[in-house]
């Protein structure tokens, strides 16, 4: 298990700046610290190579070769041999203690509020909240509270970050297979009383009442097959208001249903068998992918009429 993350949420409108995810963009309070370390150690780095590298130069150009006659030797300058022994030991303990003084802080933190569990999975995130409720690529966290991300992975290795809180994007920055690019993440940091109501279901953040409702058990107006192949077959449904679509995984590989509209509730991670069912309470037209395997193309479409 990767160390856990902590995060003080802070709401903040999205910009065209948002999908910079460059360590050297941050904004919270645990990536501005390690912005700081990296900071130091590169502008050491930057003076230590301009004076060897100066030194070499000047070496190379004010004692090169000029005839065959050998040069004078010089064996031994206790005080030189001095200099250059203690000047990298200072600059090494400099860094070992600017780095030791702020690991504890960038490892774990201040004490959380909550405390979320974040899985990998080729290629996609999910996340599990203290109730139990899940969702896939969108992570939301409450506004104005320190929130601790316990991460993981189910298969390969992966490596979560997100540079930013407020309404930011993030990116798996560790190579982790054939669609690696496709593996992002948005945190949205949201009011309380917006986080309550998502973690029970009765609202998603930033978009309103619930169009749909999962169900459990109910008799399905349409059955979509989930496949090894990356599609949904069928790829569109049409059902009316009240009934019931049903999405059954037939494969081996793990898929999940995430609607284009955030009013629709996005499923678990499915594995083969895994059954999913949702109740429509609206009529419209609904897009939806599986976030998994967004990469693939892997999409369809409700058609809900009536009501």
């Amino acid at each position: 298990m990767l160390p856990a993350l902590g995060l003080a949420a802070a709401l903040a409108p999205i910009t065209a700046s948002a999908v910079n995810v460059s360590p050297l963009n941050c904004a919270g309070p645990n990536a501005c610290d390690i912005l700081n370390v990296y900071t130091t150690i590169f502008w050491v780095a930057m003076v230590v190579l301009v004076i060897v590298g100066g030194l070499i130069v000047f070496a190379a150009l004010r004692f090169r070769r000029r005839d065959d006659r050998e040069p004078s030797q010089i064996h031994g300058n206790t005080r030189l041999e001095l200099v250059w022994t203690a000047v990298p030991l200072l600059i090494v303990s400099f860094l070992f203690l600017r780095t030791t003084l702020r690991m504890d802080y960038v490892r774990n933190g201040p004490p959380p509020a909550q405390v979320i569990r974040v899985t990998g999975i080729q290629w996609a995130w999910q996340f599990k909240y203290p109730n139990g409720k899940t969702s896939n690529t969108k992570l939301y966290i409450p506004v104005g509270q320190v929130v601790q991300l316990q991460v993981t992975s189910r298969d390969v290795l992966h490596s979560f970050w997100v540079p930013q809180t407020g309404n930011y994007f993030g990116q798996c920055n560790e190579l982790c297979g054939l669609y690696h690019y496709a593996m992002d993440l948005q945190v949205v940091a949201v009011s309380n009383a917006d986080y309550n109501g998502f973690l029970a279901g009765t609202l998603t953040p930033g978009v309103g009442p619930a169009l749909a409702e999962k169900v459990t058990g109910a008799s399905a107006a349409a059955n979509v097959k989930e496949t090894d192949e990356l599609k949904f077959d069928p790829l569109s449904a049409s059902v009316k208001v009240g009934e019931v679509v049903e999405w059954t995984n037939v494969g081996t590989q793990i898929h999940d249903i995430t609607f284009d509209n955030g009013a629709v509730p996005t499923s678990d991670n499915q594995n083969g068998g895994d059954k999913y069912e949702l109740k429509f309470l609206k009529p419209g037209t609904y897009h939806y992918i599986c976030s998994i395997h967004k990469a693939a193309n892997m999409n369809g479409t409700i058609t809900v009429t009536g009501g």
